[in-house]
Parts: C-alpha cells; sequence; structure tokens
C-alpha cells in the first residue's frame, strides 16, 4: 500500500542527534508514512541507530551510501527510493512538531497548484536554548520573494516527489543551498508557500552548514539566483543580487559579532 508521504532524513556521523530526529517523525500525527534514512558513508554510530530503527518499526527504510557522496546526491538517491506521491525532508540534527505532515498535506490537498510547503521554524542552539531568528521567513506564497531569500530550508519542506523527478531533482553541483536551487525551478511554474506555523525546530550551532560553510553558502546562492535570471530570460528580480552579494563581502567576524548582539546564532 502506498503511504500518503515519504520522509528522508541524510545522516552523516550524525548519532548524537539522529535518534531524536527519527522519533520526531515516528510520532507524526500522520502514521501512514515512510521514513527513509540515507546513511551516506557515515563513520560513527549512524549505520547502528538506523538499523535499530529500521528493526524496531516497519516503516523505516534504510539506504545506504557505498561513500559519502554529499547531501544533494543522497537525497536524490531517497527522492528515487521513494514511494509516496509527496517526500518531506527533515535534517538529522533537527526535529518536528507532531502534527507538522498532518498540516503540510492538508495544504497540499486543498491547493493542487502548490508543489512545495515549508513551515516557520523554531531555531535553537545545540543545547536547546531559543535563539532570535536568523532564517528570513515569509508566510503565504513565496514565489515573489524568493530570488531575494530562502524562506524553506530544506528541513521544513514538503514537496511533489514526480514534479522534483520531472526536474532532476537536487542538483549535485551544490553542496549547500541545493533545496533553493530546486525550490526556483519548481517557481517556475508552480506555487511555493509556506505555513505560518512554528512546526520544525532547526539546530544552530558551530556545526551547522550556516556557520561553517557561510561563505561557500552565499556564493552558491549567488549562481543559483544568475542562472535563474539567465533561464528566465529576465532581470525581473535581480535586485536580489543586491544583499548576498553584500553579505559574501562583509568580513564574516563582522557578521557573526552583530549576530551576537541580536542573539542569533553564529
Amino acid at each position: 500500500m502506498t503511504p500518503r508521504v515519504s520522509v528522508l532524513i541524510g545522516a552523516y556521523d550524525n548519532a548524537a542527534t539522529l535518534g531524536r530526529a527519527i522519533e520526531a517523525i515516528l510520532g507524526q500525527t500522520v502514521a501512514d508514512l515512510e521514513l527513509l534514512l540515507i546513511d551516506d558513508g557515515s563513520r560513527d554510530a549512524t549505520p547502528q541507530i538506523i538499523a535499530a530503527a529500521a528493526a524496531r518499526d516497519g516503516r523505516v527504510r534504510a539506504l545506504t551510501m557505498e561513500r559519502n557522496v554529499g547531501i544533494s546526491r543522497s537525497l536524490n538517491e531517497g527522492l528515487r527510493a521513494a514511494r509516496a506521491p509527496v517526500v518531506a525532508v527533515q535534517d538529522a540534527d533537527d526535529h518536528s512538531e507532531p502534527e507538522r505532515l498532518e498540516r503540510q498535506l492538508a495544504l497540499l490537498d486543498a491547493r493542487p497548484e502548490v508543489a512545495v510547503v515549508g513551515t516557520r521554524m523554531h531555531e535553537v542552539d545545540p543545547a536547546g536554548r531559543p535563539l532570535a531568528a536568523r532564517t528570513s521567513f515569509r508566510a503565504g506564497d513565496v514565489n515573489d520573494v524568493l530570488l531575494r531569500f530562502n524562506p524553506i530550508p530544506n528541513t521544513c519542506s514538503a514537496f511533489r516527489r514526480e514534479l522534483a523527478l520531472d526536474l532532476g531533482g537536487y542538483d549535485p553541483r551544490y553542496r549547500y543551498a541545493m533545496e533553493y536551487d530546486l525550490w526556483l525551478r519548481i517557481a517556475d511554474e508552480h506555487v511555493v508557500t509556506a505555513l505560518d506555523a512554528p512546526l520544525s525546530t532547526r539546530v544552530m550551532g558551530s556545526s551547522n552548514v550556516a556557520a561553517r560553510a557561510e561563505r561557500a553558502q552565499t556564493s552558491e546562492a549567488i549562481v543559483i539566483r544568475a542562472r535563474t535570471l539567465a533561464r528566465r530570460r529576465t532581470l525581473r528580480g535581480a535586485s536580489g543580487l543586491a544583499i548576498p552579494v553584500l553579505s559574501w563581502l562583509t568580513p564574516t567576524p563582522l557578521k557573526r559579532a552583530r549576530r551576537r548582539q541580536l542573539g542569533q546564532a553564529p
């Protein structure tokens, strides 16, 4: 029987947090789901945690990469293996409120024109202490702001599987902003929206991509915007390049000092 939703968790050396991430999905109010746990060549206890979850709950499926191939390629493997018409993603160090998937599926059922739905997120440090939001957010349909910022990090997303597959899934050229590229390609023809409810929690620490690879992530976002403008053959939205270019030019220590003042993640 086809599940209502397939959830992908890609993991690379995430033994410390993976158990909580798994329980957050298995505890969803939508019980008719499958959880694909993708081990991207981990060297810690991640494979054992995945195996134990699969033995404990028949909704869990394990996918193992022969070596570390990166998040884009590993999630694409999960996307191809998924059986449900809707795929949701949660990072291995994050977690979700129990009603997250129920709310996202309800919106996708009610609005066939919507292809991607995200949520507002809590942001916390590794000890669980609340942080001021660093991730920009806008509720409702977000097509008109996507070239300025990405309001839907991968970890809070749900999307229509066939549409994503038809577009080739995540582009493996991108290591840090691959979902931003996918949303923009989907938004060429479909609606991308976000629920104004904090249904996901994102852990922001020194190991988070936004901290350890900030300049590389910003560089990718600049390239993605430029390629989107070229694909669409328009300069409409080109002003969205200004802020990321300025961010890329600003010294990282200066930005981190400002974030500390604001109570944000590094």
